[in-house]
């Protein structure tokens, strides 16, 4: 340890024999890092599996039943609710859940301002396959048509001032609802489970009530909606249930791969039947995406953001190139003294542990400057593009990747210097 502290005592003076140059160095470096580390936040946290352990067991059933006949279509990519129920006769998922989103406004009474608030119409399996934390009270125990809602944690503090709000009533759209359930602190980044339309980059929403009630109210989708008859949009309580009107995503949880494979030859005889009854005269196409590969499937990978993501790496390539070549300048003016430790009987490893102690204060300073330009950067784009504000997350994996990522760089950029000092001909360096 004592060595390791002269060749930090040893790298600090070289530094103050020539200040200016090395903080060069150290700015190119961080510049190149710091851009790289603004990009890499939001494209890791975009890439993200919010549910790693179980994203490869939650499924997307979509099938061609449509009335109409067409040969090279895709399946729709929402069902309409008689659909859904025929899906809903298996027994084969251990957990299943319809769902849509819609817009409503909020409020205490009559009395007060109405809030607008995101709404998300769904099953009481909904909260389980996405393990959605539970704060105070209880989720329904079915979709039935009942007047109760669950609050998010941040909708019950703004509304109520308080969490403990479990028993209480408020205005949904000017109907009186009671509150069930509030839940804890949650945001499912990327939103995977709406990843239709790019929808998956959105905040979760802030009040959830039992899907039957939002047919019943006629609560339209605002996200996606299509019909194949003359079904009104305004009528879902009766239209919606009976006809090809598609606004319903739904999600099923099959844990094995047994369950998988019966759950695919479910769905094959479903179509079959289908078609021999008359009703989809389309070609059998189903399709069962996994939650994991669902935003590749509705093709909502942002090629703008790879595009900058290389970009960004191309720029760090460059701004190493440069902070390289300063440091091989550095080097070249303190060759006399490595030419001498090494005439005076310094070995290689020696050489290369003085290397690696510059390695290491050129990480700190390094890595606190492309922590602030990176921040800054961060802070930029959030301002210009106010949805990406929900990605700017730094966590310990991201942060132990770019701490790594500074290290590897600083080495790189002393590489070449090292091998000079350690494999270069002594005798011309002396000359030197």
């Amino acid at each position: 340890m004592e060595q390791f502290f002269y060749y930090l005592k040893v790298s600090w003076v070289s530094i103050k024999r020539a200040p200016l140059p090395y903080a060069l160095t150290v700015f190119i470096l961080s510049l190149g890092l710091g851009v790289f580390f603004a990009n890499a936040t939001f494209y890791y946290q975009l890439n993200s599996d919010p549910l790693p352990h179980k994203s490869d067991k939650l499924f997307f059933p979509m099938m061609m039943l449509v009335p109409y006949e067409c040969a090279d279509c895709k399946p729709p990519s929402v069902l309409s609710y008689a659909n859904v129920q025929k899906l809903k006769s298996s027994d084969i998922p251990t957990a299943e859940a319809a769902m849509y989103s819609s817009d409503g406004y909020l409020r205490l009474d009559s009395t007060a301002l109405p809030t607008p608030v995101k709404v998300r119409l769904t099953e009481p399996d909904f909260f389980h396959m996405l393990e959605v934390p539970l704060l105070h009270g209880a989720i329904w125990p079915d979709s039935k048509n009942r007047q109760e809602i669950v609050l998010s944690k941040a909708m019950a503090e703004k509304m109520f001032g308080s969490t403990d709000v479990v028993g209480k009533q408020l205005l949904l759209d000017d109907r009186s609802f009671a509150v069930v359930a509030v839940l804890d602190d949650w945001q499912m980044l990327p939103r995977l489970y709406d990843a239709n339309n790019g929808n998956h980059v959105n905040e979760v929403e802030d009040v959830y009530i039992p899907l039957e009630t939002g047919y019943d109210l006629n609560y339209l989708s605002n996200t996606q909606s299509q019909t194949f008859d003359d079904a009104d949009y305004r009528k879902l309580a009766s239209d919606g249930r009976s006809k090809a009107l598609h606004q319903l995503q739904y999600w099923v949880q099959l844990d094995t791969e047994a369950q998988q494979q019966a759950y695919q030859q479910f769905m094959a005889n479903l179509a079959e039947d289908e078609k021999k009854a008359g009703r989809h005269p389309s070609p059998v196409n189903n399709q069962l995406p996994a939650m994991r590969n669902i935003v590749a499937y509705f093709g909502g990978e942002s090629g703008d953001i790879k595009a900058f993501a290389l970009v960004t790496l191309l720029f760090l390539v460059v701004c190493l190139f440069n902070a390289s070549h300063l440091s091989l300048n550095r080097y070249l003016s303190n060759q006399y003294e490595f030419s001498l430790r090494r005439a005076l009987g310094a070995s290689r490893w020696q050489l290369q542990q003085q290397m690696l102690a510059d390695v290491l204060l050129m990480t700190v300073f390094a890595i606190s400057g492309a922590l602030l330009i990176g921040f800054g950067g961060t802070a930029l784009m959030n301002y210009l593009w106010p949805i990406n504000a929900l990605f700017a997350r730094w966590d310990l994996t991201l942060m132990l990747f770019l701490l790594a990522l500074t290290f590897a760089a600083s080495y790189l950029v002393t590489l070449y210097p090292a091998l000079r000092a350690s494999f270069g001909a002594l005798n011309q360096q002396l000359k030197e």
